[in-house]
C-alpha cells in the first residue's frame, strides 16, 4: 500500500486506529458525548478504508474473504473461485509458514502446515481436545524431529475439516506433552486434496 511492505504497512494501520482512540478521547473532552462518537466515526471510516486498501493489493484474495480478515490473514482459509472451481487459500504467516485452523471432530485446532512431515502430528493437549483417550494411548514408536529424538503414539481422528473440506478416519501421531511444540499437518491430509500449490505467500489448496 503506497509502495510500504507488509510490515510498514500494518503499523499505518495500527497508528491510524491507535489515533481514533486518541483524537476521540479529546473530542469526548471538547464537544461532548454525540461530538465524540461523530469523531470516532470519522477515524473509524478512515481505518476500515485503509484496511480494504491493503486487502485490494491481493488480486487473488479480493473477493475471497472479508475485509477485516486481513488482520489475522494466517488464521484464515479463503474459498477463492477459480474458473468455477472452488479452492481453499492459506495465507503465509509472520514467521514464513502456512498456518491454518482445522475442525477435528469439531474442535478447532491450530496447525503448522509441513510439507516435510507424513503424518500429521498432534500434541497431546491437541489430541484430548479432538476426543481422543490420551490417558490410553502407547507412547512407543520412535521419531526423529526437530528437537531431537522422541516418542510418539498412533492413533486416528474421525473427522477433519478445513474449510468445507472434509476428510474422514485420519491417521495421526500423538506427540506427548513434553515435547511442546504446536500440531503438524503433514502429507497424509494434504495429498487428500486433488492438488496442492504455493505461489508467493499463498498456499493453494484444490478439493
Amino acid at each position: 500500500m503506497f509502495g510500504l511492505n507488509d510490515d510498514e504497512t500494518m503499523r499505518l494501520i495500527y497508528l491510524m486506529a491507535l489515533l481514533a482512540f486518541v483524537a476521540g478521547g479529546i473530542s469526548f473532552r471538547r464537544g461532548g458525548f454525540t461530538g465524540a462518537w461523530r469523531n470516532l466515526s470519522i477515524w473509524l471510516a478512515i481505518f476500515l478504508a485503509l484496511v480494504a486498501v491493503y486487502a485490494w493489493r491481493d488480486p487473488v484474495l479480493r473477493f475471497a474473504a472479508p475485509v477485516l480478515d486481513e488482520l489475522s490473514p494466517s488464521r484464515r482459509v479463503a474459498i477463492l473461485q477459480n474458473d468455477g472451481a472452488q479452492e481453499l487459500v492459506v495465507r503465509r504467516g509472520d514467521d514464513g509458514h502456512f498456518h491454518l485452523d482445522a475442525e477435528l471432530n469439531g474442535a478447532s485446532i491450530r496447525f503448522l502446515v509441513d510439507t516435510g512431515a507424513t503424518f500429521t502430528a498432534l500434541t497431546a493437549a491437541d489430541a484430548g481436545r479432538a476426543g481422543i483417550d490420551v490417558g490410553a494411548l502407547r507412547f512407543d514408536r520412535l521419531v526423529q524431529t526437530a528437537n531431537g529424538q522422541a516418542m510418539f503414539a498412533r492413533a486416528e481422528i474421525g473427522n477433519l475439516a478445513i474449510g468445507p473440506y472434509e476428510i474422514a478416519a485420519v491417521p495421526v501421531a500423538v506427540m506427548p506433552d513434553a515435547s511442546g511444540g504446536t500440531s503438524l499437518l503433514g502429507m497424509n491430509v494434504i495429498n487428500s486434496f486433488a492438488g496442492w500449490r504455493v505461489e508467493g505467500d499463498r498456499m493453494i489448496l484444490t478439493p
